[in-house]
This record gives C-alpha cells, structure tokens and sequence, in this order.
C-alpha cells in the first residue's frame, strides 16, 4: 500500500519577543495555549503550542520566540509563505472588526472563489483567515471569542518554492497529494483530513527567503504511528537526506528538504496531546526527561511569561530575564508611586508616606538612568571615515559628539 500524509500536523514559525507571540496568538487569535516548552534541541530557546480546544491534529501552530537573538528573516522561496487558518462560515465580518480594534492592517484576498483575509502578526509571520464550513467547532473561548466564531484549526499553507515544478512533483509522488485545482498563480493540492486539508503552491517567485524572526521554519504532515521507519526509508530509496526519527514526546519525527527548499517534518499521529494535561495560562515549563536535572539553570534564564486577556498590543522594553527584572522593579516604583499621588490629592500624606515617596522617586531615577546606560551600551555609530564606534569611545570632532555629549548628560 502506498505511504500518504493525511494531512497537516503543525506548523512551527520563528518569532521575536515571546510575550508579544502569546498576546497575539491567545488574546487577538483566540487560541488556546497548550503548552510553555523549550526547543527540545536548545533548552535556552521557548518552543510555544497553541491549538484548538483538545489540541486535535490540525489545529496545532508552534513557535521558536529568538527575542534578541537574530536579525530579521525575509519571507520567500523555500519556505511556508503563509498559514491559512478556518473560521465559521459568516464569521469573516466579525474577524475584521477584531482585527481593527487591534490595530491590525488586514486586506481581502482572493483564491479559487475563496475570500482569504490576509494580516502579519507582530513579527512578520503572514496568516490568513478563510471561511469554511470543513472542521469541528471549536470549544475554546477566550478574550470575548465565543466558540460560534473560534479559529477552528487550518485551512492549509501557501507555499513558496525556488523550484515550483519540482515541488509539485514531490508533493503528488512522494507525499500523495491529490492536485485539485489550478489557476494562473496557484496549484492546490488536497490531503484526506478535514482539517489541515490543503496546501496552495505559488507559481511565481518570491525571492530568496532568509529563515530567521517573522518567517515559518517548517510544516510537518501528519502519518501514522507504525508508518514513520517506512517513511524514512522510502525518502531515502527517492534520494532525500532525511534525519534520524526524533522523539518529541508527544510524537515522533522525521525531517527533509523538499526540492524547493522548504523544511518538511513528518510527524506521527499518536500519542498526541492529552486534555487534561493542557496548559492554557503556561504555568508550568515542560521539559523532556533529558532535560529535567538541569531545570533550575534552564528556568532562570528564560523569561517569564503569563496568558491575560489584553484589548491592545504592547511593545515590552526588555529582551532578556535581567531587563525583565529591572522592568518589573520599575513598575512596581512607579505603582506605588503613583498610588501616593492619588492619596495626597484626597488628603495630606503623613511624615512616613512623604519620606517613602522621596525614597521611591530617588530609587525610580536611579532605574532610568541605569536603563539609559545600558540602551547607550548597545547603540553603535558610523564615523565619517566609516568606522564603526559605540557612544563610549567617541572622541570630540566625531560627527556624533553633541549626540554623545546629550545622551551622557541623561545619565548624570
């Protein structure tokens, strides 16, 4: 019998700053995080799950949050261009209202007689919205999404080839897509499952990509628990490089390029995500058995991260576990201090209060200026003859000194 994927299993992007990843994924999307793991190949990097209610295949979108890490990808060929994700028929109206009031550009979109809306999140990564009468509902509602209008797992993939015919070959012979549809810009391709149904080849070229920040690293396709050896070994017979099968506790795997370029992981069906093991506020770290004697060293370096509700999109000013420190040190100063404020205008503020304030403000100054120093640490200058110096050896005539000279004064 001939090896086909049913369908896809998930889709893992790499992202910027991780509390922003959870905001837009849990509070603007309205998924449900499932789990607060790390990379199970570099414990130092998060690795986030987000999912329909149950985490059924299909519904499951992951992310590598990079923070400080990396430059900026480039979305482009040899990559996953776009996650398609379904909605309820009739829901279109509502989602672009929600996107509004999150100050989210969006635009309308159109494939095979499908209306897709289209947005970035924060980091660049490219989504879409589509509806589909295809798939369960989905139980989850958060942040106001009831489960009438809930994301209910993909729709598919767009995907971006430097080898576009090549790539439709792979997908129909070695993969056992069926092509379905064809038009001057797009092939689809259909799976078996109901959800994670399609993939959508671009014909023409979107450059050369860059996987870093803002881009999809991989989409793995979903096969059967006792199929995955045969899968590795009929990848290999059809000359592909193909990794070891890895254990990622709650599937195996395997992975490959594809001949334009794209990273393919095939991921088995089973065991999957158990409800009631699920982790919707990301309370607790998950770690494979391999790496639990160093839990400790792992969870002090990471940052922490929670699950609320937001009605907006925040900008967080710290990008490792020391800058979040000093953040949460400041806010609480600048709480308190505040709170004071209120106070005095209802009535006078007794000798202790006026004394605490003066200590909180001294200490509030303090913390701005060491902010200050560390953001000028960071900062780098083009001299005229182009070589290149931080603000602490800058030498009067440079074309940066008065620069230099005001942003010193800060810290005095």
């Amino acid at each position: 019998m001939r090896l086909k994927v049913k369908g896809i299993h998930h889709i893992s992007g790499i992202v910027e700053h991780p509390q922003e990843n959870i905001d837009f994924y849990t509070s603007v999307l309205g998924l449900k995080a499932v789990k607060k793991a790390v990379n199970f190949d570099n414990p130092e990097t998060y690795h986030f799950y987000y999912s329909n209610d149950s985490a059924d295949l299909g519904t499951i979108i992951t992310f590598f949050p990079w923070a400080d890490k990396a430059k900026k990808g480039l979305v482009g060929d040899g990559q996953v261009g776009v996650t398609s994700y379904m909605i309820p028929v009739g829901t279109i109206g509502y989602w672009e209202e929600r996107l509004k009031s999150f100050k989210i550009i969006f635009e309308r979109e159109y494939r095979f007689n499908q209306t897709f809306l289209a947005f970035e999140d924060k980091h660049g990564i490219k989504n879409e919205l589509v509806e589909s009468p295809l798939g369960s509902e989905n139980e989850w509602e958060f942040n106001n999404i009831t489960k009438d209008k809930a994301i209910k797992g993909f729709f598919g993939a767009v995907f971006y080839s430097k080898k576009t015919h090549e790539t439709k070959d792979f997908l129909i012979n070695i993969l056992g897509l069926e092509l379905v549809k064809e038009d001057e810009l797009y092939y689809r391709f259909e799976m078996k499952n109901n959800v994670g149904k399609y993939i959508d080849l671009y014909k023409e070229s979107q450059g050369e990509g860059r996987l870093s920040t803002g881009t999809n690293h991989h989409i793995a396709f979903s096969v059967g628990y006792d199929e995955i050896d045969d899968w590795k070994k009929f990848l290999e017979l059809n000359g592909f490089k193909v990794s070891d099968v890895k254990n990622r506790n709650f599937f195996k795997s395997l992975y490959f390029r594809e001949p334009g370029g794209i990273i393919i992981e095939l991921a088995t069906d089973k065991p999957g995500f158990k409800k009631a093991e699920l982790d919707p506020k990301m309370e607790k770290l998950y770690l494979p058995e391999w790496f639990e004697n160093r839990r400790t060293e792992i969870e002090e370096k990471l940052i922490p991260v929670f699950v609320e509700p937001t009605e907006e999109l925040k900008d967080y000013p710290y990008q490792n576990k020391e800058e979040y420190e000093l953040y949460i040190y400041h806010q609480t100063l600048l709480k308190r201090i505040n709170e004071l404020s209120r106070i005095s205008k209802t009535r006078k503020l007794t000798d202790e209060e006026i004394t605490e304030r003066e200590e909180l403000r001294n200490k509030y100054v303090i913390n701005i200026r060491s902010g200050m120093t560390d953001l000028i640490t960071t900062v780098k200058f083009e001299d005229k003859d182009g070589e290149v110096k931080d603000f602490f050896t800058m030498k009067e005539g440079d074309l940066q000194w008065k620069s230099y000279k005001e942003f010193t004064m800060l810290l005095q």
